[in-house]
């Protein structure tokens, strides 16, 4: 019986590719389905571990953003966070660059200063990262002198814990590397 050309063409194909066919007139198997060989086998396990470890390893990356009880500058995704947050809640008053409002210096012995700038050169990092977190969620009156009315609203009833820590994080991103590492001792 004679081999048809195009099945001759496509064993060898089928050879170098790594792909061994059940025969058409065998009886086990599906016939024209294609058999894997052992290295094609490997990779196709691997792809699937490489696979469920990636999907394993953004989840976690989420989850332990979700549950992030203090800020980490260098946290990429809780500093994506951060800016997202700063972009949807902050930026109206402190600025996109985080500069705040022009005049936050001067005295106002009432209250109602405006915003003060939140990078290196504003008040943010001669203050701890849990008084920091302090004025975000509970706003800045409880840190105010007595009789002084702050416009620094709190943010507990909107934003959660991990959030208001992703802020921080983005914000402390923003400042050069000399005032992070001076900042270490007042989180101690």
């Amino acid at each position: 019986m004679a081999i048809d050309p195009y099945k001759r063409r496509q064993q060898r194909l089928d050879a170098k590719r790594g792909v061994k066919r059940v025969d058409e007139d065998a009886e086990e198997g599906m016939p024209g389905l294609p058999r894997i060989s052992r290295s094609g086998k490997f990779l196709l396990t691997a792809s699937i571990v490489a696979a469920i470890a990636t999907i394993g390893a953004v989840f976690w990356d989420r989850e332990s953003v979700k549950r992030a009880d203090t800020a980490d500058p260098d946290n990429a995704a809780q500093v994506q966070l951060g800016r997202a947050v700063y972009f949807g809640h902050c930026a109206y008053c402190h600025g996109d660059a985080l500069e705040g409002k022009p005049g936050w210096q001067q005295t106002f012995p009432q209250g109602g200063r405006p915003p003060t700038p939140l990078d290196a050169d504003g008040p943010s990092p001669l203050r701890s990262d849990k008084a920091l977190f302090e004025i975000v969620k509970y706003g800045g009156q409880p840190y105010s002198p007595r009789g002084y009315r702050n416009d620094m609203p709190g943010y507990e009833h909107r934003l959660d814990d991990a959030e208001i820590w992703a802020v921080i994080a983005y914000v402390q991103k923003q400042w050069p590397d000399a005032v992070r590492e001076e900042r270490r001792d007042l989180n101690r």
